[in-house]
């Protein structure tokens, strides 16, 4: 009875958000669209799965981002990357994190940052694009039965940066980071939030994001102890170094398959990761999921002081997750 009623809750808000996917394509690059009720507007995003999924076995994921000025599926068809997802079964799914400028959160949550937004955008354009992303995430999770010890993100350019963004920011989902020519401007202590594994590419010749930039990350990186790769390709330029080169495609994924969140746990319980839950008003807090019933959920600061709360007050991408947890929590032995 349990698993039906979760199954029905979670039907009946995938349909009230407009969430509900169609049928999906093996082998085949899809071009999907949902509607993103606060952005009041369908958002593309791009999604392929491998012809190996099948729905009774937990398959990898990996979130993809785009560069300024490209979209989802100019990303997804990066040499190599539907190759290798289809060799290892890996889903792929790019979202367009809002439009094509919105630097998924990194540039803070308005437009006014580095080449930032047109008179015509939204003015929380960086809040809606990295919403945009968390809400194809769990999309993608509802629909599809996703290993959360083996969900990835990676990005190129304006992607890279927020990559390294939402990767310390949402630090709780990822099992490996892998941001391609970085552009991110921000203040390098948020590797401190930064808890996986990060593989950065960069050329040496690159003039759009110069490895100027990138090296003093690096640097810091190896400072802080941080398990990284850093691989600095000679003579790389912002281009084609990583859009018809499939051979560094099968590197990331190479990195991605020796990192997941549970490798280290054996036959041991795995704690609930902490996340970031923001209800409706804005406010904030770190926590884990407790347990959940009905239409309320309990949580979990680190200190150990628990909150029951109504599902409905907090965040679509929060929802999203909770009825993710939900699902899993009722079908494990």
């Amino acid at each position: 009875m349990r698993v039906l009623l979760t199954r029905l809750f979670f039907l009946a808000l995938a349909s009230a958000t407009g969430a509900l996917a169609v049928q999906a394509e093996p082998g085949k690059i899809q071009k999907r669209s949902y509607e993103f009720k606060e952005a009041g507007k369908d958002i593309e995003y791009a999604l392929y799965v491998p012809r190996s999924y099948k729905a009774a076995r937990k398959a990898p994921l990996l979130v993809l981002l785009h560069g300024l000025g490209s979209n989802p599926h100019d990303v997804i068809r990066y040499q190599g990357i539907t190759d290798e997802a289809e060799e290892r079964g890996y889903l792929v799914v790019a979202p367009f994190g809002y439009n094509e400028r919105g630097w998924y959160g990194s540039q803070g949550k308005g437009k006014g940052g580095f080449l930032g937004g047109r008179p015509e955008d939204p003015e929380n354009l960086g809040e809606l694009s990295e919403k945009d992303v968390l809400n194809v995430l769990g999309i993608v999770r509802k629909e599809f039965n996703i290993d959360p010890a083996r969900i990835y993100l990676a990005g190129h350019s304006m992607g890279g940066g927020g990559t390294i963004y939402l990767g310390a920011e949402h630090s709780g989902i990822w099992a490996a980071l892998a941001p391609m020519s970085p552009a991110y401007m921000g203040n390098h202590d948020i590797l401190e939030d930064i808890k996986v594994p990060m593989m950065v590419v960069t050329g040496d010749k690159d003039n759009v994001v110069p490895v100027q930039m990138v090296r003093p990350f690096a640097q810091r990186m190896k400072k802080m102890e941080v398990k990284h790769i850093y691989k600095e390709i000679a003579g790389g330029n912002h281009g084609t170094t990583f859009y018809r080169n499939p051979e560094l495609m099968a590197e990331i994924f190479d990195f991605f398959d020796k990192n997941s969140l549970d490798q280290d746990g054996g036959s041991e319980v795995v704690e609930e990761p902490l996340r970031i839950f923001t209800n409706k008003a804005g406010r904030k807090i770190e926590a884990r999921i407790v347990s959940s019933e009905g239409e309320k959920v309990t949580i979990a600061r680190k200190d150990g002081k628990s909150f029951t709360i109504a599902i409905s007050s907090l965040s679509e991408a929060d929802q999203n997750y909770i009825l993710t947890w939900v699902a899993e929590s009722a079908t494990e032995p």
